[in-house]
Order: structure tokens, then C-alpha cells, then sequence
């Protein structure tokens, strides 16, 4: 029998990823930690002007920092799948089982920020409407990749696939949480960002990398609370069994 599309609503699991969060901050690190070094290599390798060999160093360095930073989110959804099962997340543990898993984690990172590096060059064509579209799909399908090499036991080449029939099988729970990991990860940062911007700005003015480096923490917090959600949902869909 066909699962249902509405198989796997389970609206309490976005308060609760909070609860866990809050209890097990220890989710956050990795991402903290892949953060500052994306801000360091993203400011050597982006000096101020953006034309030239200059430009295609800040491309490089951009690249760099996003694929750390989905790494840091692969070692998180390991923390966070411990953390749903026994309330309790081991950075050790975790740790050990990112570096077990590190070539999955990498290659399904290395995929989904080639696919959204392709909507960004359509919108070049098309528009940004057009790009805005074609990214907003491609995160809703992918929404799952990084829990599927993570917690999931499947190749990173083979992520995708797992992540796009999970989608298929239960859209209502995906496009929930795709909306949700978009806004946490992009809103919430930018909102919060500036307002300890411009807070903390008579304090720290004249340095920069403290403001990144700020947004790095914020960025880090963000990508635990959508470990946690994206694992929990992408668990509900893969493993449970609802017609």
C-alpha cells in the first residue's frame, strides 16, 4: 500500500528540537567550529576588490566556506539523531562518527552546493525570480541529503536520490521543514545579525572580524536547530512505517 503524503506530521517536533538544543549545546560546535574557518579562508581569499583573480579567489573561498559549513550540519544531524534517541548527544562520539563518514558527508555537500551554484547561474540567465525558484526546489528536494549521509548509512553519491524519494513520499513534512530550515538559516541570522550589529557596533568598530565571527556563533546555533529538525523528520519518513 501507498504511504500517505501526510504520513509523518509531527508539528511538536520544532519546539522540542529547541528543548534538545538548549540541553545538548554541544550540537553547535562543529558548525561553530566550521564557521570560523570559513570566515578566516573566506577573508584571506577575498581581498577588497571583487574583479579579476580576485574575484575568482573570493569564489573559491565562498565555495570552501559553504562546504564546511555542510559538513559542520552532516556532524550535527549525527549529534542530533543521539540526542532524539537518548536525550543526550556525545561530542566524542559524534565526532568520531563525522570522521568515520567524513567522504559521504563531503561528497553529498560537494553535490548540493553544486546544484545550488547551477540555480544561481540560471538566474543570471533568466532572472532572479527564475533562480529564486529553481533554489527554493532544489532545497525542498535536497532538504534531506545531509541527514540521509549523516544518520542514514546511504553513500553521499547516492544521497540525493534518498533525499528526493523521502520528498516524494511525504511532501507535506518536507516543504515544512524546508520552509522552516530556510528561515532559520537566512532570515533569523540576517535579522538577529544586524540588531547585535548595531548594538554592539560603538564596541567594536574598526573590527570587522569580530562582527563575522559574531555571525559565525548565530550561523552555528542556527544550523544546530535545523540539524535537529531535519534529522528528526528525515528519521519520521525514512524508518517509520505510516499508511
Amino acid at each position: 500500500m501507498k504511504r500517505s503524503p501526510l504520513a509523518g506530521i509531527d508539528l511538536t517536533i520544532y519546539p522540542r528540537a529547541l528543548l534538545l538544543l538548549l540541553k545538548n549545546p554541544t550540537i553547535i560546535l562543529v558548525p561553530l567550529l566550521m564557521a570560523v574557518i570559513g570566515v578566516l579562508i573566506s577573508r584571506v581569499l577575498s581581498p577588497g576588490s571583487g574583479m579579476g583573480l580576485a574575484g575568482i579567489t573570493a569564489g573559491i573561498g565562498g565555495w570552501i566556506a559553504q562546504l564546511l559549513e555542510l559538513f559542520g550540519l552532516g556532524t550535527a544531524c549525527i549529534m542530533a539523531d543521539a540526542a532524539w534517541r537518548r536525550g543526550r548527544a556525545s561530542f566524542d562520539d559524534g565526532w568520531s562518527e563525522a570522521r568515520r563518514r567524513g567522504g559521504d558527508l563531503l561528497t553529498a555537500a560537494i553535490i548540493f552546493t553544486f546544484v545550488l551554484n547551477i540555480a544561481l547561474y540560471v538566474s543570471d540567465l533568466f532572472g532572479p525570480i527564475v533562480g529564486y525558484v529553481l533554489q527554493a526546489v532544489a532545497t525542498l528536494f535536497l532538504v534531506w541529503i545531509m541527514p540521509a549521509a549523516a544518520v542514514g548509512g546511504i553513500p553521499g553519491g547516492a544521497a540525493p536520490g534518498v533525499s528526493i524519494e523521502r520528498v516524494r513520499a511525504t511532501p507535506i513534512p518536507a516543504i515544512i521543514v524546508a520552509i522552516v530550515s530556510i528561515v532559520v538559516t537566512t532570515t533569523v541570522p540576517l535579522l538577529l545579525g544586524t540588531w547585535l550589529g548595531s548594538t554592539l557596533y560603538p564596541f567594536v568598530s574598526g573590527t570587522p572580524i569580530v562582527i563575522s565571527l559574531i555571525g559565525a556563533l548565530i550561523q552555528a546555533v542556527a544550523l544546530g536547530y535545523v540539524a535537529l529538525v531535519i534529522t528528526k523528520t528525515y528519521t519520521d519518513a525514512a524508518f517509520t512505517r505510516r499508511w
